[in-house]
């Protein structure tokens, strides 16, 4: 048991490293004691004042922010939303360009957050150059779609139409915001050696763009011509039309591209588990489901964060397999285990009202047992008993594929009343 008193001695003597352990440890007992809430809500505001006068050459003062984030993440510990801010502010500061920008994402429309994500992709450009890649997802009359299109923007007479390398460039970075500017993007194209000709590199740019930005880009653009051009523009918005997907009958092939990318989050508990895990994982791949799975993956060597890291942001859903054993594994951030519900915790920290990538499966044990108190807010799905197990696989693979068993009607008109 912790006691008011101590705690105001904590604070007294600025010993951090002792409160923040004591949130963690007795984060029950100040949840449900006023006076010890209280008293822990002073040392957040101290803390957090304080810290902003400290020098940056203090180097534990980062280890002291970054433990207090992951109380709040991982639900430990509730800071206040203006003491959040402060501390990711705080971080931001402190930590260098790489990790800070990991950090300002949290708050992307805070000033000093704009500008650490802006010299960020600054230097990735300068040292990387921006990665354009080769897409899939093209109509099949691509080609001639281009070409109509940079037929109507390279009048060079015409002001109104003519798009120039910086207006094109332009209008790629209102929905690419982080692209590089005409100065930029030239010169990594002569540092490459690859054609600054207008209509090659326009070309380049747009088949690089992801699906959904080269969309919005040509769109955009159809948008400025239309007042100009009217029948032409029809012309090319047709010849798009015409080639929309045509629906196939069940069951579907799905293309690579269009396949659900599903990371499974789980625990080590035993053999029987683990080949529980591993069956699962078969059955979604022989279902059309992408599955990324540490024993697919993974061999001696091999860098866990990286690989738990890339492949959380790559997938489209995360399933999360809840045991006894994996809730004492998150809960004190062990392990893989503890690196994979670390980072999302902060996912779901930004969308709490809105959960639409992590899928919780309850294997054993009761929900307050196995499911970390965080995230026994989200409905789980049951596949505690073997024998309804299909069952429960349907209701998982109808989630992944949005496909929900029942559908809300469409609305009707109102009836006439005699």
């Amino acid at each position: 048991m912790i006691s008011q008193e101590e705690l105001y001695q904590y604070l007294a003597k600025e010993q951090w490293e002792e409160l923040l352990d004591i949130l963690y440890k007795h984060k029950e007992q100040i949840k449900n004691d006023a006076l010890l809430n209280h008293a822990a809500k002073t040392f957040e505001t101290e803390f957090l004042r304080k810290t902003q006068g400290y020098d940056k050459s203090r180097v534990e003062i980062i280890k002291y922010l970054e433990k207090f984030i992951l109380l709040h993440h991982g639900g430990f510990y509730k800071l206040t939303d203006e003491n959040y801010k402060i501390l990711v502010i705080e971080i931001v500061k402190r930590k260098k360009l790489k990790e800070a920008n990991d950090y300002a994402t949290l708050l992307p429309n805070e000033e000093i957050c704009k500008k650490v994500i802006s010299e960020y992709n600054f230097f990735k450009i300068k040292e990387e150059g921006f990665k354009l890649k080769q897409t899939n997802k093209l109509p099949m009359n691509w080609i001639e779609i281009y070409n109509r299109l940079f037929e109507l923007i390279n009048n060079q007479g015409d002001p109104a139409t003519y798009f120039s390398g910086p207006r094109f460039i332009d209008t790629v970075r209102q929905y690419e915001p982080y692209f590089p500017d005409y100065a930029q993007f030239i010169n990594q194209r002569n540092i490459e050696g690859k054609s600054t000709t207008r209509k090659i590199f326009y070309y380049d740019i747009l088949l690089g763009l992801s699906d959904e930005v080269r969309i919005k880009v040509v769109n955009r653009i159809l948008e400025i011509l239309k007042p100009f051009s009217k029948d032409k523009v029809l012309e090319i918005e047709n010849i798009i039309e015409d080639r929309k997907p045509i629906s196939k009958p069940e069951p579907e092939l799905i293309s690579d591209s269009r396949r659900p990318i599903v990371f499974i989050s789980y625990s080590w508990d035993n053999e029987q588990h683990k080949k529980w895990v591993l069956d699962l994982a078969d059955k979604l791949c022989a279902d059309g489901i992408d599955v990324i799975l540490d024993r697919y993956y993974l061999k001696p060597g091999a860098s866990l964060p990286h690989f738990v890291e890339d492949n959380l942001n790559k997938a489209d859903r995360v399933i999360i397999i809840f045991t006894p054993n994996y809730k004492l594994k998150a809960d004190k951030r062990a392990g893989g285990v503890g690196y994979e519900y670390s980072i999302m915790n902060v996912e779901l920290y930004k969308n709490q009202t809105s959960n639409e990538k992590i899928i919780p499966i309850l294997r054993e044990g009761s929900a307050e047992q196995s499911i970390p108190t965080f995230m026994q807010q989200f409905i789980h799905i049951d596949t505690r008993n073997d024998e309804n197990f299909l069952n429960s696989y349907n209701d998982l693979i109808r989630e992944i594929y949005n496909e929900p068993e029942i559908k809300k009607p469409i609305i009707g008109t109102k009836p006439l009343f005699g």
